[in-house]
């Protein structure tokens, strides 16, 4: 390392600031790689050999969560950055979603912006890969402070092949930001107070705040300094301008409200699953092993050599300090998997879908293999790397089902694209999974921009999800109209109004011509209305209307904080129609209505980002000042040969 690069990361770790963190970050992967350059090169290695097939052939990976939902969700927001546009609403979805306050988007997370610049094929393997790569990087790092460069190798390798975490890509949101966690453990136990905050907020932009919050908590039990309250700052305020928004949308969601015990305990893993983390997966369905108890994680084997070593490094836990931590964090890990009743007795819900804790058990297991592979390796460094290889040869094969790929495409949805344009669609009765773009699922409706009564994301407006249980629980078709739904995805025969226009197999589109427009006029005391021609965009809605009368015109898009009307350029009253819809009350004649959108929380979000940012500059400049200023201090003084 020259001096350059050791001053430079001096500076950073004093706190200088995130000027010089790109050129402290490139000092840091120099040091390391001269330390640890053929570790670290095989770790990058592994994991790229994987992906360059599809890579060379412009092809995506198509298992489940790929093909209907974070392709199109990041396909859409990509859209809208490369356009210029700041993505702050989705109106095509569930009635209109505050978008940039589902940290999903990753719309301030740098390895989002891949997606601006690359192709869409190569910016959605590559943000994959990037963050197996970082995963595998920051887990050698922090395996490597109490174990050799080999066992640190196998590690690290270990954990980024396992199942549970290859079983995350195609919910690239938790990939992401559990791919941080042992870069936040390494700076934990290093002392990186500052270096912590940044790879904390990372993680939280990374898309999954359950893991984020978990990170930082295994931070602070790593840590126990007086020094996390400085990190915790630093996370928060370079984070803010996506946490903030988050906040308020959670504050008002499903989620806040309380969900149903069955949902939040869905995918839940029982203990008696946890053996088969040493025994190679059997599928009857194709990437699901048939012997387990849930399929959120669809492959949990860790590999046969794996757990044995751990089991060694069980032994391990009078001779480590690091031993029982491990430990505690596995069991920890599989007793919330297996979804106790507590967990249905949190005060705000936030948490789903217990089973995504096996990955972090998985680190925990690796760990543990770390430790026993110490006690039992070979001197000869060469028997390091043949291990690591028969681990490799061990795991991938039995995860091969979730590298299925085929070429990207947005021309999936079988209907024309007037299905879903004038009005919303809904889907009505089971969903088959196996046919996902028949039933038009997830996001899929984004790629035409057609609207979309309802998708599964991970927050959804408390009031919106009771019209939507409404509908379907109680199927009056008057209803359904009403809410602007023009189309209904069924395979039930529908009585009239409603009348079939697409087959796909099994799977019917039906139409109501009679169902109420997206924009219309009311007049109090007359059933009579008035259609508005209507533009919507992520931050703007524009209403234009010829209204015989006074009345109300009727937006059917969800209302929400930060939204406001003008009639005619002038600022209007907004009104809440029916507890979701937007209104506002407009006189005879020709109007012009527009909604924008300007949430408060983002613009707080941003200031608290920027002050962050101002803060860690001055910092910066007033260290350098000092450190310069104490330079020529001491040159001044006189030499003892003087």
């Amino acid at each position: 390392m020259n001096a350059e690069c050791k001053m430079q990361n001096a500076e950073w770790k004093r706190g200088d600031g995130l000027r010089s963190f790109f050129h402290s970050a490139f000092c840091i992967l120099h040091s390391a790689f001269r330390r640890h350059g053929f570790p670290l090169a095989l770790i990058a290695a592994l994991p790229a050999i994987l992906f360059l097939p599809a890579l060379f052939k412009r092809e995506v990976f198509t298992l489940r969560d790929h093909f209907d939902y974070f392709q199109p969700l990041r396909w859409f927001t990509a859209m809208e950055l490369k356009a210029g546009r700041l993505p702050l609403w989705n109106p095509y979805s569930a009635s209109g979603e505050p978008w940039l306050a589902n940290p999903q988007t990753g719309v301030f997370y740098p390895p989002q912006w891949l997606f601006v610049v690359l192709p869409f094929e190569t910016a959605y393997m590559l943000f994959l890969l990037l963050h197996l790569m970082i995963l595998g990087g920051g887990a050698y790092l922090l395996f490597s402070r109490r174990a050799s460069q080999g066992a640190a190798l196998l590690g690290a390798v270990a954990l980024m092949f396992s199942g549970p975490v290859l079983s995350l890509l195609d919910v690239s949101n938790n990939l992401a930001t559990l791919a941080w966690i042992p870069l936040a453990l390494w700076c934990a136990a290093e002392g990186a107070w500052r270096r912590g905050g940044i790879v904390l907020a990372l993680a939280f932009l990374g898309g999954e705040p359950f893991f984020a919050a978990l990170a930082a908590l295994l931070y602070v039990v790593v840590r126990r300094h007086r020094d996390v309250l400085l990190t915790g700052l630093v996370a928060f305020g370079l984070s803010a301008v996506q946490l903030i928004p988050f906040l308020e949308y959670a504050a008002t969601s499903d989620r806040a409200a309380g969900m149903e015990d069955a949902l939040i305990l869905r995918d839940s893993m029982p203990l008696r699953d946890w053996p088969r983390i040493a025994i190679p997966p059997t599928f009857e369905a194709q990437s699901y092993d048939a012997q387990l108890g849930q399929h959120f994680i669809p492959v949990i084997y860790m590999g046969m050599v794996v757990v044995a070593l751990a089991a060694v490094g069980l032994t391990t836990i009078r001779r480590r300090r690091d031993t029982p931590g491990w430990i505690a964090l596995l069991l920890f890990s599989a007793a919330v998997a297996a979804g106790p009743a507590l967990l249905t007795q949190l005060p705000v819900t936030l948490f789903r879908y217990p089973a995504r804790l096996v990955p972090i058990a998985a680190i925990a297991v690796a760990a543990l293999a770390v430790a026993g592979w110490e006690r039992v390796r070979s001197q000869r460094r060469w028997v390091d790397l043949v291990l690591v290889l028969i681990v490799v040869a061990d795991l991938l094969p039995r995860s091969a089902t979730l590298f299925d790929t085929a070429p990207f495409r947005t021309d999936v949805v079988p209907y024309g694209k007037e299905i879903g344009i004038a009005g919303k669609v809904l889907r009505f009765g089971q969903i088959d999974v196996a046919r996902r773009a028949a039933w038009m699922a997830g996001y899929l409706n984004l790629y035409d921009r057609r609207f979309d009564a309802f998708t599964a994301a991970p927050l959804v407006s408390e009031g919106y999800v009771r019209l939507h249980r409404q509908l379907l629980e109680n199927p009056r078709f008057d209803s359904f109209a009403y809410a602007g739904i023009v189309h209904i995805i069924t395979r039930y025969d529908l009585p009239k109004p409603w009348f079939p226009v697409v087959r796909t197999g099994d799977i019917y589109v039906f139409l109501n011509l009679d169902a109420f427009p997206m924009a219309a006029h009311f007049t109090p005391g007359s059933k009579s209305l008035r259609r508005g021609a209507w533009e919507v965009d992520t931050s703007r809605a524009k209403v234009t209307i010829q209204a015989a009368h006074d009345g109300v015109l009727v937006l059917r898009q969800q209302a929400a904080r930060g939204w406001r009307v003008s009639i005619d350029g002038k600022p209007a009253e907004a009104l809440l129609i029916d507890g979701i819809f937007r209104g506002v009350t407009v006189p005879s004649g020709r109007h012009e209505v527009v909604w924008e959108y300007r949430p408060p929380s983002l613009l707080i979000g941003a200031l608290v980002t920027f002050f962050t940012l101002v803060t860690l500059q001055i910092s910066r400049f007033v260290k350098r000042t000092r450190t310069i200023g104490e330079s020529k201090n001491f040159s001044s003084c006189p030499s003892n040969s003087e």
